[in-house]
């Protein structure tokens, strides 16, 4: 049986980027993490390497640029990074000073170490289940590593293993969500990227 670990702190923006630079690298790429970023001035849904290793941050109306992460990291006001085995989440709280960088890690493998505060009994009682969620945007044949989305319009490039040379029309993203015994979301984290066959939105 799996045991659960819940870590959080508020850290300084310093004291989280130093958390992060000492994160383990992945040792298998079944493990292997991705982050989400937001900024005032963009985004990023990319494989993550490193602080110190480029990814691609998006904007609107222009294409992709490469920067450095740890650049991207400094500019935050929201993130995670993530993998079947845990999240690490966080989120800059101007109401608790400019310096507040709320830090929480959730997963059921440890690779935080001791940079957080431990609260795993937050989970007792809480009962884990896995889900998926298509996400926007569609790829065809015409449209190699880029889903398309046509509502807003924007193009997608989502950081997902090929489905053995196929086209997958869709992504799905897994999460697993933390609910009490009446139904009660209390947590819920990003755990894999995953192509999927075609819905249909009827």
């Amino acid at each position: 049986m799996t045991t659960f670990v819940l870590k959080a702190a508020d850290l300084t923006p310093d004291g989280f980027l130093d958390l992060v630079a000492t994160l383990e690298p992945p040792t298998t790429r079944a493990s292997a993490r991705r982050v989400w970023m937001e900024a005032a001035d963009g985004w990023t849904l990319d494989w993550w390497s490193g602080p110190d290793r480029n990814i691609d941050w998006c904007g609107v109306g222009r294409e992709p640029v490469e920067v450095r992460a740890r650049a991207c990291l400094a500019r935050t006001t929201a993130g995670r990074l993530f993998a079947s085995d845990g999240e690490l989440r966080w989120r800059v709280v101007p109401a608790l000073g400019e310096s507040c960088w709320r830090t929480v890690f959730l997963g059921g493998a440890d690779w935080v170490g001791a940079g957080l505060v431990d609260h795993s009994e937050g989970l007792n009682g809480l009962c884990p289940s896995r889900n998926h969620f298509f996400l926007w945007g569609r790829q065809t044949e015409h449209t190699p590593g880029e889903w398309i989305e046509l509502r807003i319009p924007h193009r997608f490039r989502y950081p997902v293993d090929g489905g053995g040379g196929r086209v997958r029309s869709n992504v799905q993203v897994e999460v697993e969500q933390w609910r009490d015994e009446v139904g009660e979301l209390h947590f819920f984290r990003l755990c894999d990227l995953v192509p999927a066959e075609e819905r249909s939105d009827a």
